[in-house]
């Protein structure tokens, strides 16, 4: 594939602005993991499995209600704020 002098300069901008160090160490040591992994069970493991670092487009932000919800499932957690002071 060829890539103009034009393109070329994007990536390095893009590049120098957006290191994809982490992104590469991470995909480095997930595919390390999961092939670790198979080897010991015997099983194949997607490396996404073994991913540190998410995409950030598959993440929505909760509501409050949502993380209500979740929060009432926590046993045994002690709640930390207003509501937890004493008197309250």
């Amino acid at each position: 594939a060829e890539m103009s002098a034009t393109e070329l300069g994007e990536w390095a901008e893009h590049f120098g602005k957006n290191s994809f160090s982490d992104m590469l160490l991470d995909a480095e040591f997930a595919t390390l993991k999961s092939l670790m992994t198979g080897l010991v069970t015997g099983t194949h493991h997607d490396a996404d499995m073994f991913s540190l670092i998410t995409d950030p487009e598959s993440l929505h932000e909760k509501t409050d209600d949502e993380l209500m919800i979740l929060g009432e499932g926590i046993t045994g957690g002690v709640r930390y704020g207003p509501d937890s002071e004493p008197g309250h």
